[in-house]
């Protein structure tokens, strides 16, 4: 995720003050406030702010660009309403990386859920089919190759949370997941567009890790659940949307490949999706409160989000929001840290 401008770092700064909190509007050139923790992650200081959360735009407009998505799935976008963060934290300038993960995973004589429960995760075999299979390990995920410094994979919320709470200890400082509004709010980093680089999703080879002609190369007859506008899918679905360009990474690429966004973080869009602490609720949006919200109080499901580098484009935008429950584990699923300022 490299481009010429690898080394420039544009950070949202507040212009005004607003009860107390600075509103993100005007964007100028400076260097983030990036610390590094014991385990040499490093993490950079978001600062307080406000923006409007959900869907920037119409279900139709969406729909326009991707035709190929069920309309109801965008409902739990909207509607788009005015969020504040009062305080500014830390949040991991990358995803979690497989190396950091291991650290814990040894230092705490860790099981990951998968190893405890014995369940089978959704991943790629050697032949790139979609499979089920017990033998996914975050370390081993079978279909290809993973390094070390790519985004650690097949861990639940739960894993995830296990790993904040044992680097809270390590550390006498609070590690968590981040909210679902700490996390959008991070990720448009002070833009109002479909991704915090723009609408165009042509242009996201050069921000983040996709289902590309490098992907599409691997699985050519891969095709898509379509919807048409009376919410029915057509008998033989349609050919999968990959993009036309290619960022050489068909599986996980390594973290911070690609360009960061404006407050300096990597890999907000693409590569894995990524755990959030709260409780999914389709309707959560219409009476959320305005000041930090942190979701429902329960619930089936937790909350993604981000995209992965096999799923559709409309899935990496900044408003799309998915779940799982928490034991859930796949060969898209990792996660990224929050430190308490």
């Amino acid at each position: 995720m490299l481009s010429d401008q690898k080394n420039k770092c544009i950070i949202a700064t507040a212009c005004v003050l607003v009860i107390g909190c600075l509103v993100v509007r005007d964007v100028q050139a400076a260097e983030p406030r990036v610390i590094t923790n014991s385990l040499e992650m490093k993490l950079v200081e978001i600062p307080a702010g406000e923006f409007m959360m959900g869907a920037e735009e119409n279900p139709e407009d969406t729909l326009n660009k991707f035709p190929y998505w069920n309309p109801k799935w965008l409902e739990g976008e909207l509607p788009q309403h005015k969020v504040r963060i009062t305080k500014p934290f830390y949040m991991g300038q990358f995803e979690v990386s497989l190396n950091e993960f291991l650290k814990f995973y040894h230092a705490a004589k860790y099981k990951i859920e998968a190893e405890r429960d014995g369940k089978p995760s959704w991943g790629y075999d050697k032949d790139g089919n979609l499979v089920r299979s017990d033998r996914f390990r975050p370390w081993d995920p079978v279909g290809w190759k993973i390094e070390m410094n790519h985004p650690v994979i097949y861990v639940t919320w739960n894993d995830a949370v296990a790993f904040c709470e044992w680097l809270s200890k390590k550390e006498g400082a609070t590690y968590r997941l981040p909210t679902e509004a700490e996390w959008e709010y991070a990720c448009r980093a002070g833009s109002t567009s479909r991704y915090y680089f723009g609408d165009n999703p042509e242009e996201i080879y050069r921000f983040a890790n996709v289902a590309d002609s490098a992907r599409k190369s691997l699985s050519p007859n891969v095709f898509i659940e379509a919807f048409d506008s009376d919410l029915k899918k057509p008998e033989s679905g349609a050919a999968f949307p990959f993009l036309a360009h290619g960022d050489g990474y068909p599986w996980t690429a390594p973290v911070g490949k690609f360009q960061q966004n404006a407050f300096g973080l990597y890999d907000m869009h693409g590569n894995v999706l990524e755990w959030c602490a709260d409780w999914y609720d389709e309707n959560y949006y219409k009476n959320s409160p305005s000041d930090d919200p942190k979701g429902p109080d329960s619930g089936t499901s937790r909350i993604l989000r981000g995209g992965g580098f096999g799923v559709a484009l409309v899935t990496l935008r900044s408003a799309h929001r998915d779940f799982a429950i928490p034991s859930y584990r796949g060969c898209h699923h990792g996660f990224r840290v929050v430190r308490n300022r």
